[in-house]
C-alpha cells in the first residue's frame, strides 16, 4: 500500500469505523462524512491534474476503491469518484464496465476484512479446551477463503490494468474482474458465517457489515454469470486451440 492509500485508510479508520457506518445506515445523516471525504481530495483523485484533480489511472486507484470496501463504506465514494473523473456527479450513471471493475476491487477489500475476521475469531473462540482455528475442518475453511480471497483480488487488478487514461476499462478484462470477485464473494460471505457459529447472523457483530454488501456488490453490474457469457463468447470467437492462449493474449496486462 502507497502512501496515498495508507493515508485514506487512516481518513477512513477515523472518520468512517462500524459505530458510523451503523449510524448512517440507521438513517442518521452522512453529510459529516461527505464533508470529511470532500475535505480529503480523495473524492478528485481521478480527475485529470488539468481540472484540478490528482490524475490518478485506474490501476493507481485500485487500493482507494478497495479500501473503501474493507471499512464498508455506506456512501458512494468510489463511484463518486470515477463520475467526476468523467466530469459529472452521478454515480448511478457510469459505463458498465467501469461500475463493474470499481466493483470488483471493493469485493477484493470487504473479503480481505472479512477473512480477516474470520481468522481472528477462529483463533479467539475456544471450544473443547483449545481454539476451533485448531481444529481440521475450521483450517480448511480458512484456507478457501484465502484462496478465494487472494484470487478475487488479483483478478479485481488484472481489470483496473491497461491504458486507462480514459478510465475505459478493457471489457474482457472487467468481465475477469468482477465474475471472478463475486464468485468469491458468493463463496466467503457464507463460509465466513459458518465461522463464526450462531453469533455470526446477529446484527451486533461487525462481519454482516461486510457480508450484506458482498452480497449486494456481487449483484450489481452484471453478475458473475453474465460476465462469464462474455468471456466464453470471446473465446469461441477467438478460434484459438487453447484458451490458455486466450488468456495471455486477451487478458494478462502486457
Amino acid at each position: 500500500m502507497n502512501e496515498f492509500a495508507a493515508s485514506l485508510d487512516r481518513l477512513l479508520a477515523d472518520e468512517c469505523p462500524p459505530a458510523v457506518v451503523r449510524a448512517i445506515e440507521r438513517g442518521a445523516s452522512a453529510e459529516a462524512l461527505w464533508r470529511a471525504l470532500e475535505r480529503s481530495g480523495y473524492l478528485d483523485a481521478l480527475v485529470p491534474e488539468s481540472r484540478g484533480g490528482a490524475g490518478l489511472g485506474l490501476a493507481d486507484a485500485f487500493d482507494l476503491f478497495a479500501l473503501q470496501g474493507r471499512h464498508a463504506v455506506p456512501v458512494p465514494m468510489a463511484m463518486t469518484m470515477a463520475a467526476r473523473a468523467l466530469g459529472h456527479d452521478r454515480p448511478d450513471a457510469l459505463p458498465r464496465e467501469l461500475a463493474a471493475v470499481v466493483t470488483s476491487a471493493q469485493i477484493a477489500g470487504a473479503l480481505e476484512r472479512v477473512l480477516e475476521l474470520s481468522v481472528a475469531f477462529a483463533n479467539q473462540r475456544e471450544q473443547f479446551g483449545r481454539p476451533i482455528g485448531k481444529f481440521q475442518a475450521i483450517q480448511h475453511q480458512l484456507a478457501v477463503m484465502a484462496e478465494q480471497v487472494t484470487a478475487a483480488r488479483m483478478a479485481a487488478q488484472i481489470g483496473c490494468q491497461g491504458d486507462n487514461a480514459s478510465l475505459v476499462p478493457d471489457r474482457l478484462r472487467a468481465a475477469v474482474a468482477k465474475s471472478r470477485a463475486s464468485e468469491a464473494a458468493g463463496i466467503v460471505a457464507p463460509m465466513a458465517h459458518a465461522i463464526h457459529g450462531a453469533i455470526g447472523i446477529t446484527a451486533e457483530l461487525d462481519l454482516q457489515l461486510y457480508t450484506r454488501r458482498l452480497h449486494a456488490w456481487r449483484a450489481e453490474h452484471g453478475s458473475e454469470l453474465a460476465w462469464n457469457r462474455v468471456l466464453g463468447q470471446a473465446v469461441l470467437e477467438a478460434d484459438v486451440p487453447l484458451t490458455l492462449d486466450f488468456m495471455r493474449g486477451a487478458l494478462l496486462p502486457a
